[in-house]
């Protein structure tokens, strides 16, 4: 009898401690009263609800330290930035020792809120870095180019290059060139050949010098008037025009060692039965600045008409359509074109007659 009662003695104490625990569970973990207090008195050991209990009052103090400890943290992070921030600035090696060593005392969430400022303030020093390197690229510009301004001034004072202006002609080299322009007349069947009907000479400042009709022995066939302005009267007998001998022994006189001038000289010549130096001829037909492709293609190039070339290099509008040529008119013309262009012209004649020198010396 005495074994049961102790065994039901045993589990009703069992059951009152379990209602205990039970009902100290339920309570708020801290939350400690004046019973439980008494209680834990009045035990001779501390039971397993004394030991939890304990234990909730450190969890609670834990809690509350880690509640007040943002002010603290903030302080040490606060800190921890700014001696990051001295060690950016510094480029020491010890940076980053002392940087460990600060954030060493700090939590995870700490360090990387830290990490993240450290990061802010490394990307704005770089940003910084570059606007500064920006700036001082921008002011080494201009002086590099000042300096290249300046260093060709010196080499352009040092050797200057030489502009060309054409020089005015003296009296006596103007007294070197003549223009020449002749009129035809057509002979034999449906007058395809040539004959000289009249010839005019101007000198370089375009006055007239030589103008003279030249009388045809043979029978006329057409004369051209429309091109010429020649007529029966102006070549018939005891009128103006003199003896064709006369005439070309005036004109070579006129014209020796001098430089000739005209368009289509070439034709000009042959009528008069004479020959000219290349060297001393200037016809504006076969300048290669003045011609045009053939579109033909039989010839590379072909001459343009001299009313072409003077309206379009001179502005000059001479031969006009049902209007005779004036020789004096279309003489001054050729003369102008040459005026134009004689410095790159008389440069080409110069290389031409030194290439024909060393030819012939071989």
């Amino acid at each position: 009898m005495m074994i049961l009662n102790r065994e039901a003695h045993a589990a009703a104490a069992d059951n009152v401690n379990a209602a205990v625990i039970t009902s100290r569970v339920r309570r708020r973990p801290g939350h400690w009263t004046k019973e439980d207090t008494h209680n834990q008195a009045n035990d001779e050991s501390p039971s397993p609800l004394a030991t939890s209990t304990k234990q909730n009052k450190k969890n609670s103090k834990n809690t509350r330290s880690r509640r007040r400890r943002p002010a603290t943290a903030g302080s040490k992070r606060q800190q921890t930035v700014a001696v990051l921030q001295r060690e950016c600035c510094d480029d020491d090696s010890s940076s980053a020792s002392t940087a460990s060593t600060a954030s060493a005392s700090l939590s995870s969430s700490d360090l990387s809120s830290c990490g993240q400022e450290v990061n802010k303030i490394h990307h704005k020093r770089t940003t910084t870095q570059q606007q500064q390197h920006q700036q001082e690229q921008r002011k080494s510009k201009p002086t590099r180019r000042k300096n290249k301004k300046k260093s060709n001034h010196v080499s352009a004072s040092s050797s200057p290059k030489e502009i060309q202006i054409p020089k005015e002609l003296t009296p006596q080299e103007k007294s070197t060139y003549i223009a020449l322009d002749a009129e035809m007349v057509g002979v034999g069947p449906h007058g395809q050949h040539s004959r000289l009907a009249r010839i005019t000479l101007a000198n370089y400042d375009g006055e007239c010098i030589y103008d003279t009709l030249v009388q045809v022995t043979e029978t006329v066939t057409d004369y051209r008037t429309f091109v010429s302005g020649i007529t029966a009267e102006d070549l018939a007998e005891g009128g103006t025009a003199i003896p064709f001998e006369q005439c070309r022994s005036q004109v070579v006189q006129l014209i020796q060692d001098k430089v000739v001038i005209g368009h289509g000289l070439k034709n000009d010549f042959r009528v008069l039965g004479v020959t000219h130096p290349w060297y001393l001829t200037r016809d504006t037909a076969k300048y290669e600045p003045f011609m045009k492709v053939d579109p033909t293609g039989e010839n590379e190039w072909i001459p343009k008409k001299l009313k072409v070339l003077a309206k379009d290099k001179l502005g000059l509008v001479i031969q006009e359509e049902g209007v005779p040529h004036c020789p004096l008119e279309d003489a001054v013309a050729a003369l102008e074109l040459y005026k134009k262009h004689r410095m790159k012209w008389e440069k080409a004649m110069s290389y031409k007659m030194e290439r024909t020198k060393e030819i012939t010396k071989c």
